[in-house]
């Protein structure tokens, strides 16, 4: 036999049993309801909800502070140990070859692709007048 919180007061088995089976009552009402918590904040709606609030909100943090360290108006040293990094980083890219050929490569592909895309439409855009000044002139 044990004592319960109050001294004096001595809990027979069937009560200490009693007891346990109403905490365990309350316990896995308590699971029940934090699984239904679980399911309701772990769906893939939630979650994909979730994300996307937290990539907006990195992408405003991040261009915010973006912008700001480009605002030369406001230059201080902070602004300039941040900047001056990615200064020196990108002439360093900029003076080896292999990036200027990339970087031209892709260009000639993008033009060629550009050039394409307008030959196409403007072919088809004479062949469709082309038809209607046969059908107006017969």
């Amino acid at each position: 036999m044990t004592q319960d919180n109050k001294p004096g007061k001595v809990e027979t088995l069937a009560q200490q049993k009693q007891r346990l089976l109403q905490q365990c009552t309350v316990y896995r009402a308590g699971i029940g309801r934090s699984r239904k918590i679980v399911r309701d904040h772990l769906g893939p709606d939630e979650l994909a909800r979730t994300a996307i609030g937290l990539v907006s909100m990195r992408a405003q943090s991040a261009l915010a502070n973006f912008s700001d360290m480009f605002d030369l108006k406001s230059l201080s040293t902070a602004k300039l140990q941040r900047l001056l990094p990615l200064v020196v980083s990108g002439v360093s890219l900029l003076a080896k070859g292999s990036l200027w050929r990339s970087l031209l490569r892709g260009a000639a592909v993008a033009g060629i692709g550009a050039t394409a895309i307008y030959f196409v439409t403007r072919k088809k855009k004479t062949t469709s007048h082309e038809h209607v000044a046969l059908h107006e002139h017969l």
